[in-house]
């Protein structure tokens, strides 16, 4: 039988991904909550719902443990593969939508890259100084502290492992960074696919926004993963930003994931 990354599989990898920050507190059962550090803004974040349990149940503990974090809100991310699907019980709570991301994906059984506006130059961040550009960039984006020098050290010694599964790129304006991105490369739910990349964190500061800063990001990544093997690159894009660009760029949609705050 032939192996082949139909929606069915794709959605799986998507339901297999969840970003978990450096230095973050994990609880792993039937589901996984998530507590973030202080420089992530200190999250706690519930994914990989997998449960048999009826959602009221789930979501009465994992209340109660981030309330025994000192959170006073929970975030939920809702996608079609979870169980229980708590999306009734979260709007009966009073959660609020924040999020909504599109789930793409695109073969990288050949070299189509979406071209890029020459203006930029676009590198793989390789040393200390490449990312501290990066997190300049992140900085402002996301809305988190900068990098302290362990952090620094942690993430270089994770870009420089041989073979490394993550990859950064930044992409620099007449010499200032303007955006970035990442790549990270993870087993593909099915044996005889290979590997999947996961595309994640990209950001442009916003005024440098509508140039095609993130179209260059993007090929540059695209680059990397097929050079490093992937047979699909897979990415979760926000409806009210990037899911625009990426269907333009090739990527085709699977599906949906909701984030919901509720306040405790």
């Amino acid at each position: 039988m032939t192996v082949a990354w139909d929606p069915p599989t794709v959605l799986r990898a998507a339901a297999e991904w969840s970003w978990v920050p450096p230095d973050a507190e994990c609880v792993t059962t039937d589901v996984t909550l998530t507590r973030w550090p202080a420089w992530a803004q200190g999250r706690v974040v519930l994914t990989g719902l997998a449960s048999q349990r009826p959602a009221t149940e789930v979501l009465r503990e994992s209340v109660e443990r981030a309330r025994a974090w000192g959170s006073d809100t929970l975030g939920v991310w809702v996608s079609a593969s979870s169980t229980p699907d708590p999306t009734g019980e979260l709007v009966a709570r009073g959660a609020r939508l924040e999020d909504t991301v599109d789930v793409l994906a695109r073969p990288l059984d050949d070299d189509g890259r979406p071209g890029a506006d020459g203006r930029f130059v676009v590198r793989r961040v390789e040393d200390v100084d490449g990312l501290r550009d990066a997190d300049r960039v992140d900085t402002l984006v996301w809305d988190q502290q900068p990098m302290d020098d362990d952090r620094l050290a942690a993430s270089v010694r994770t870009l420089l492992a041989d073979p490394s599964p993550e990859m950064r790129v930044v992409a620099y304006l007449d010499g200032e960074p303007v955006a970035t991105g990442g790549v990270t490369l993870a087993p593909a739910p099915l044996a005889g696919l290979g590997t999947v990349a996961r595309l994640w964190g990209a950001g442009t500061l916003p005024d440098r926004r509508g140039r095609g800063a993130y179209l260059a990001v993007l090929s540059e990544r695209l680059r990397l993963a097929r050079a490093a093997g992937a047979s699909l690159a897979l990415v979760k894009g926000r409806v009210s930003t990037s899911a625009r660009i990426l269907r333009k760029a090739g990527f085709d949609r699977y599906g949906e994931e909701n984030y919901y705050r509720l306040t405790l």
